[in-house]
Parts: C-alpha cells; structure tokens; sequence
C-alpha cells in the first residue's frame, strides 16, 4: 500500500475553512490521540501520521466537507494506491 499522501491534509484543512485547533478538536473527539503540534507536524509533512492518525484526520475532514456541502473527499489510507 502506498504512504498516504500526508502533503494534501492541509490543502484540504484550507479548504475547509477548518483553523488546525478546530480540526484538531474534531480529530480528537473521533478518537486520535495526537497532540495538536503533532497534528501541526503531519500537516505540514515534517512528521507521518500513522494509517490510523490519517485516516481519522480524513474522517474529520470529510466530515467537514459533507457539512458544508463541499465536493472534495479526502482519501482513506486503504483507498490509496501503492502508485
């Protein structure tokens, strides 16, 4: 499987008008258990999120896009090709 293309989380943190504590407060109320400079970290690529962190910041996300009708998706972790 391939790594999760951790470069596209803030682009798509920007896109849905999300500040990095309001994600971070919607990361942890799905269960991730990363300190908000650790989210800050994966966002910015200096640090890789584990498939469950990311998968849970994408959860977070498109949770974010269906509340505002957005039409982006962020990928799931298991979705992404080895490519």
């Amino acid at each position: 499987m391939g790594r999760p293309p951790v470069d596209c989380l803030d682009a798509f943190r920007q896109q849905s008008g999300l500040s990095h504590s309001e994600l971070w407060l919607r990361y942890f109320e799905l269960g991730g258990m990363s300190a908000g400079f650790e989210l800050e970290a994966y966002l910015c690529g200096a640090l890789a999120p584990s498939a469950h962190d990311y998968d849970v910041i994408a959860h977070a996300l498109n949770e974010r896009f269906a509340e505002i009708g957005g039409r982006y998706h962020v990928a799931y972790s298991g979705s992404i090709s080895a490519n």
